[in-house]
């Protein structure tokens, strides 16, 4: 929305007021902006066609001069930056300009140009001899320049260029205005007048522009800037001092174009630089061989191989301008791309020898060009030249490390060590080398005896170390850097088997490093090597007690656990398996990389599986072995909760230490408890690789013979303490085994895939054993349960009653309620089968009768009952059953149990029953085939006697059937 003049002022003036304060107040800095916004916003205004608004412009005029002096005062001192100071400036043009748009006198029109010329002054000093104009000039004509050249100033050359192009526009207008007026007038005195404005306004031109080739450059259009550029050339006739300034703006414009590898244009600029200061002695020979040197870089990094001969020209001519070094260096790196010959290379090294302000920086450069396989000849000629030249240059030490690396470079390994006997010899009788280029020199004696090392040239490297060591002058106790010197040169000793010169270089290294980790590994392998046992397993001792504590600062690039690794592997190098298996035990123990741990697990085993191999295994042996494999199922389950995990890693060694328990568990027949333990560490094992369907079949076997394990040992254990652990170890295996079943099945039948029948029926009663005769022992109520589920499994039969029964029978935890239900069980199986299996039954028979009748006496007259009834159901068995099936002796057994039963009765008084019993006994006599005649008569003579006595019931007399 336009405003008019009068609300513009209203406006305007506070804002003025605000930021003509003091400028180190924190509001200040917003109230210059906001004065900007304003003007931005607000110019410029619509006509003011009023008289009253005549009054509001020269007031409006007024504040901007003010605004303008404010600028000029505080940039003076210094008191603002040079941002604030253009935006204030910019303010104060804009609101001059508004002022003057609808009066085209002369006077507002030159108000409008402006130039900073002391602040270019400020930005090239070499521009010194530009003069500045008359203070009157400068009141009237400056403003609109000085404006553009602060926003340069700034940082901003956008806004510059919005400000010059506005200044162009009024300062043409003026010219055309001053050379219409002049052509007009006939009168002498006011036409020279005219000229002289004429003059003045074409050297504001002329400044103008130079500030506008500047600004459009930092725009990025160059080829408008040389257009610029040359309209000042045109004009620098009739200010032939500015000449100066324009030769150093095209240099620098120059230096700003190959900056943005515009390479085209900065020759073009620089070729104008160069042609503007011929003869100039305000620039100077100095500038001028400056400006060609830079000249020949732009053609060789343009395109060397078309420009070659030009950038070959301008060094010579800046050469010839001034001598310098760095001229001369360049131009040997021009003849260095043109493969000059020696002779022409050697005479321009000649001439930067002859410079006085050579320096060795430049001298090494110059080594490094020249420094080619077909041009030895003349780096060494140079290399004496300096050695020369810079005698006693505290800067000596620089030249004699790019020597010794020259010789190294071109093989001529005989000289590189006669020089370096010179330097060290030279060192230690008063040309002392500082400490930067005896660094320098220490690290090529290493580097070349590392290389040296590695290609097992054991001699040569210790001469590098040699001279390293002598460079070193006196040892410092404390110098961690000359202990590992020492340790190197023991080691180069070991290789040569120079024994007491290696105890030597490593006692020395203790003295230095008392606590260093590769100086008691070295100290270990020296022992080896000796075949030094104690010593060996000391310095091993020692070796593993520093591991263990963290790493001292002058140790920081050991590894540690790498060390112990090494050193058991040099043990079993040498045959010291004990040895060996005391760095591998440390690495277990100590060891933060689960890989590493890993390996030395898997290494003890095999070591202990070996020593078991020549010798019979012994307790020990397994029990370590046991707990390796567990040592290393715990790291792999610590690979397993890495992120990511090492799948690829965790299956394989998962899966090795798997196969080793197992098969150590198939040889702990004898060895229950580890057997257990073995099976038991399969399974967990199993659990960390893929969980497929084969991983969790494997999984339920090792359990199951975990479980047996178990019970073994339960079998066999005197101590009821540990009887009771395992058995409840058996249980938890059952169950854990139960869970994976029930897992695998669901899987299966998922995925449309059934499992072997009979593996599972067969899985499912093993389970039901197991748990039976854990609870059995450990006398639990849930034994009941186990029965019923027997009951209820599929594939259970009389083979699985009959084991039940006989676990129940076992001492000392018979179980007799238990085990009569489970033989009656077994029984009823075999009696419902298409072919019962008669002498089994009889057996089961034998069994329930027997434990029905073990009360003894008449006291269990339950037990006795209970047998009577399974006396009838044999009878009837044996009445079915063909003649001479059910086993003979099996019913001469039965026969004489019922005849001692019914005589126990008889002998007190009880004859009713003994008659029952008796008469029992004599109803199987009649099934008795060879045994008949043997009992028949006494038998027959004793129930006659019972017979008797049955009523009234008298003395007994019968003797109890044998």
């Amino acid at each position: 929305m336009e405003i008019d003049v009068v609300t513009f002022l209203a406006q305007f003036k506070p804002l003025c007021s605000e930021v003509t304060k003091d400028p180190s107040t924190t509001t200040w800095s917003v109230s210059v902006d906001s004065c900007v916004k304003h003007c931005d916003q607000s110019l410029p205004l619509p006509e003011a066609t009023k008289p009253e608004h005549n009054k509001v412009l020269s007031e409006l005029e007024g504040l901007a001069v003010e605004l303008w002096n404010y600028s000029v005062a505080i940039k003076t001192k210094g008191a603002v930056t040079n941002s604030s100071n253009a935006k204030i400036r910019y303010v104060a043009f804009l609101v001059l300009e508004c002022c003057g748009q609808k009066d085209n006198s002369d006077h507002n029109g030159k108000r409008l140009i402006m130039l900073t010329d002391h602040m270019l002054r400020k930005q090239a000093p070499s521009q010194m001899n530009n003069e500045r104009p008359t203070e009157k000039f400068i009141k009237e004509h400056k403003m609109g320049l000085k404006s553009g050249r602060a926003w340069l100033d700034a940082g901003q050359p956008d806004l510059a260029e919005k400000v010059f192009s506005k200044t162009e526009k009024c300062l043409k207008s003026i010219q055309k205005s001053v050379i219409e007026r002049k052509l007009a007038t006939g009168e002498s005195g006011f036409s020279e007048t005219l000229e002289r404005q004429k003059l003045e306004l074409e050297q504001d031109l002329f400044t103008l522009s130079c500030y506008r080739a500047e600004t459009l450059v930092a725009l990025c259009q160059p080829d408008d800037a040389l257009q610029y550029m040359m309209t000042a050339k045109d004009l620098l006739p009739k200010f032939p001092k500015q000449a100066g300034f324009l030769c150093m703006l095209c240099y620098n414009t120059g230096v700003e174009l190959y900056r943005q590898k515009l390479f085209c244009q900065t020759i073009i600029w620089l070729r104008e630089s160069y042609e503007l200061g011929k003869n100039m002695n305000t620039i100077g020979p100095r500038n001028q061989a400056r400006t060609l040197r830079l000249l020949a870089n732009v053609y060789l990094d343009h395109n060397p191989e078309e420009n070659v001969q030009n950038a070959l020209n301008a060094v010579s001519l800046a050469n010839t301008e001034h001598s310098h070094p760095a001229g001369i260096y360049l131009k040997l790196k021009i003849l260095m791309l043109e493969n000059a010959d020696n002779d022409v290379i050697k005479r321009c090294m000649g001439e930067l020898l002859k410079v006085p302000e050579l320096t060795v920086d430049l001298s090494l450069h110059t080594l490094q060009l020249v420094n080619k396989p077909d041009r030895l000849e003349l780096v060494m000629w140079l290399i004496e030249e300096l050695l020369r030249r810079f005698e006693h240059s505290p800067d000596l030490g620089r030249l004699m490390v790019t020597n010794t690396e020259v010789l190294l470079e071109a093989g001529m390994h005989k000289e590189v060590k006669e020089f370096l006997e010179f330097c060290i010899n030279a060192h230690h009788k008063g040309k002392t080398l500082d400490f930067a280029v005896k660094k320098q020199f220490h690290i090529i004696f290493w580097e070349q005896a590392a290389i040296a090392f590695e290609t097992e040239d054991f001699q040569s490297s210790l001469e590098w170390y040699n001279f390293s060591l002598a460079l070193y002058g006196q040892s410092n106790p404390g110098d961690l850097t000359l202990a590992k010197l020492q340790r190197n040169r023991a080691n180069c000793y070991i290789a040569l088997k120079a024994w007491d010169k290696a105890n030597t270089a490593i006692t020395e290294s203790l003295k230095c490093d008392p606590n260093c980790r590769q100086t008691q590994f070295i100290l270990f392998s020296l022992a080896l090597q000796e075949n030094a046992t104690d010593k060996a397993c000391e310095a091993l001792r020692k070796l593993c007690s520093l591991s263990a504590v963290p790493t001292s600062a002058g140790d920081a690039t050991s590894d540690s656990s790498g060390l112990v690794a090494l050193a058991a592997q040099q043990a079993l190098d040498c045959e010291r398996v004990d040895t060996a298996c005391v760095a591998l035990e440390h690495l277990v123990a100590g060891g933060t990389d689960p890989v590493q741990v890993l390996k030395a697990l898997r290494c003890l085993v095999r070591l202990k599986l070996t020593n078991a191999e020549q010798e019979e295994p012994g307790k020990n042996d397994l029990a370590e072995i046991s707990s390796y494999i567990s040592k290393g199922y715990e790291k792999l389950a610590a690979v397993r909760d890495m992120k990511p995990v090492n799948e690829q890693l965790l299956q394989t060694e998962a899966d090795w230490f798997m196969k080793i328990a197992w098969n150590l568990a198939l040889q702990c027949e004898d060895k229950p408890e580890h057997m257990k333990e073995l099976y038991t560490m399969c399974s967990k094992l199993l659990t960390l690789g893929v969980q497929d369907e084969n991983s969790k079949g494997r999984q339920m076997t090792c359990l199951l013979m975990s479980a047996a394990a178990c019970l073994q040992v339960a079998r066999t254990s005197g101590d009821n303490e540990l009887r009771r652990t395992f058995l409840e170890d058996c249980l938890q295996c059952v169950s854990s085994c139960r869970q994976l079943s029930i897992k695998l099945n669901d899987h299966s039948i998922g995925n449309g895939v059934f499992s072997i029948e009979s593996k599972k029926k067969e899985t499912d009663i093993l389970l039901l054993l197991y748990e039976f005769e854990a609870r059995v022992h450990l006398k639990d109520s849930g034994v009941e349960a186990v029965l019923e589920k027997a009951l209820t499994v599929s594939g259970s039969d009389m083979k699985t009653f009959e084991t039940l029964a006989a676990i129940a029978l076992e001492p000392p935890t018979h179980n007799r309620s238990v085990a009569v239900r489970v033989l009656r069980v077994a029984i009823r199986k075999h009696l419902q089968a298409t072919t019962p299996d008669i002498n089994k039954c009889s057996k089961l028979f034998h069994s329930l009768i027997q434990l029905c009748l073990s009360g003894g006496g008449n006291q269990d007259l339950a037990g006795k009952e209970e047998a009577w009834n399974y006396y009838g159901e044999v009878l009837d068995l044996v009445n079915k059953a063909d003649k001479g099936v059910y086993p003979e002796m099996e019913i001469v057994w039965l026969m004489t149990k019922a005849w001692n039963c019914g005589i126990n009765f008889y002998s007190h008084s009880r004859y009713s029953d003994a008659e029952k019993w008796c008469g029992l006994s004599m109803r199987m006599l009649k099934y008795l085939d060879t045994f008949k005649d043997n009992y028949q008569d006494h038998m027959s003579n004793v129930y006659a006697d019972i017979l008797a006595k049955v009523s009234p019931a008298e003395t007994p007399g019968a003797a109890i059937m044998a």
